[in-house]
């Protein structure tokens, strides 16, 4: 028994090292494509940042540090608000069946189809969402603001959702097609 189960072994191995995967596919179930690599946002020029109105110098890469499967991301500090540019294996479908997220609006970025949405929760107001396809994963833009009680848009200097179709418009030449 312990032979058998060492020449399968060996046999894997032997597959995988001459460059052959092992299907783990279920059958029945959706395959989803995720490309090679994702987007690195971290690696938009400084002119960009500037015209989106936020210091090169503020870059945040990943979730506070904390490096997530499936995610690329970074952040950046304007004046009230913070900008995250995300690129994700999520696609805009799995964002838009989110119960979470609502008042999905579509809008033109460049010559790309997007979604603005926000979330549901009160203490998510005073941010926005857009998201789109791109080669690279999909994007996801955020702006939120800082140094306001979450939930509470007004005082607010502008709508987050308008910075973020604003910012998105403007990065759009550096995101990969």
């Amino acid at each position: 028994m312990r032979a058998a189960l060492n020449a399968v072994l060996l046999a894997a191995l032997g597959a995988m090292a001459a460059g052959c995967s092992i299907d783990t596919a279920i059958p029945g179930r959706a395959t989803k494509i995720v490309p090679a690599t994702l987007y690195d946002p971290c690696t938009l020029p400084d002119d960009a940042l500037h015209a989106i109105g936020v210091d090169p110098a503020s870059t945040a890469p990943d979730f506070f540090g904390v490096q997530s499967e499936g995610w690329e991301v970074c952040a950046w500090e304007a004046d009230w608000y913070f900008v995250t540019v995300a690129a994700t294996d999520v696609t805009v479908e799995e964002f838009r069946a989110r119960p979470k997220n609502t008042d999905f609006r579509s809008v033109v970025v460049g010559a790309r189809d997007a979604y603005s949405f926000r979330s549901i929760y009160e203490s998510e107001q005073a941010l926005c969402d857009l998201a789109y396809p791109s080669a690279r994963g999909t994007l996801l833009i955020r702006a939120s603001a800082k140094g306001t009680e979450r939930g509470r848009e007004e005082g607010l200097p502008e709508d987050p959702c308008a910075v973020t179709l604003r910012t998105a418009i403007t990065l759009d030449p550096y995101i990969p097609d």
